[in-house]
This record gives structure tokens, C-alpha cells and sequence, in this order.
């Protein structure tokens, strides 16, 4: 049992060794991502207070279908266009685009589409089965716009 725990003890102390010997690229180094050189150049810069709260861009709410699931046609899609406070939407501003080349299909939306107090409405729309992703974006009266991609996944 000596010599047993006589080697286990010259293999630790063998293995202590071969660790201090490793390269320094094999230890843990810090780095600094700001030096305090930097951090001093930062803190003497004239400091630019924030910017008033502006108002809010529009938003755009997919109110039908429920695009949770796979989708059957026909398909009813209806949007509704949120303004801030205080101001109106733009229709004239609209645009729908498909798809990842963004292929324009705002006209062919609006012909068919149903304009409402909120936004749209377009009854028995058909697409094709799969995957879908069409792109809607609109303006208020002050221009702030908003631009929201939606993903439809139409059942086979």
C-alpha cells in the first residue's frame, strides 16, 4: 500500500508540474472591451441629453386569420391600422409586399379589399398552399410609419 500511494504521489506532483509548463495561451486571460482610456475620453465628451419622448409610429394589428396554425382557403384578412394619439393614418401611404423578393401587391390587395373605419378587410382570399410572407406597411399624417411582416402557412 506505500508503494501504491508513493506513485499516486509522484503522479500529482508529475502532473503539477506539466500544468505550470503549459503555454500562457492555455490559461484564462481577461481582456478589456473599454480601456480606461477610452472610458476617460468618454466621460469628458460633451454629454447630448436624450431626445424628447417622440411620438410612437403607427402600429398594425392582423386581426383575422389566426396565422397561430395553418390556414384554409378561402381566408378573410383583415388589418387594422393603429394611430398614435392625436393623429390619422395615411391610406395613401399603404403597401403590401410578398415574399422575401418583395414583389408589390398592394394594388391587387386594394382592389379586392374592403376599406373600414380601421384599416382592411378582403373576403374569400385563396393562396396557395405553404408558406407565406407578406409584408404590410403604412404612414400616419406626420409621416411615422410602421412596417410589420406577417408569416401565413396556408394547409395543403
Amino acid at each position: 500500500m506505500t508503494l501504491s500511494c508513493t506513485r499516486s504521489t509522484a503522479l500529482i506532483v508529475a502532473l503539477g508540474f506539466a500544468l505550470t509548463a503549459l503555454p500562457a495561451t492555455a490559461q484564462t486571460t481577461t481582456w478589456n472591451l473599454i480601456t480606461p482610456e477610452e472610458a476617460a475620453r468618454n466621460d469628458a465628451a460633451p454629454q447630448v441629453p436624450a431626445p424628447p419622448d417622440l411620438p410612437a409610429p403607427p402600429s398594425i394589428e392582423l386581426v383575422r386569420p389566426d396565422i397561430s396554425r395553418p390556414i384554409q382557403n378561402p381566408v378573410t384578412i383583415e388589418v387594422h391600422f393603429i394611430p398614435g394619439p392625436g393623429r390619422a393614418i395615411d391610406m395613401g401611404s399603404f403597401n403590401a409586399t410578398y415574399g422575401w423578393l418583395g414583389l408589390n401587391i398592394t394594388r391587387r390587395l386594394l382592389e379586392h379589399a374592403e376599406r373600414t373605419a380601421t384599416g382592411l378587410v378582403a373576403h374569400d382570399v385563396e393562396l396557395p398552399s405553404g408558406n407565406h410572407r407578406v409584408t404590410l406597411s403604412i404612414a400616419d399624417t406626420t409621416g411615422k410609419t410602421a412596417s410589420r411582416t406577417f408569416n401565413l402557412s396556408v394547409a395543403r
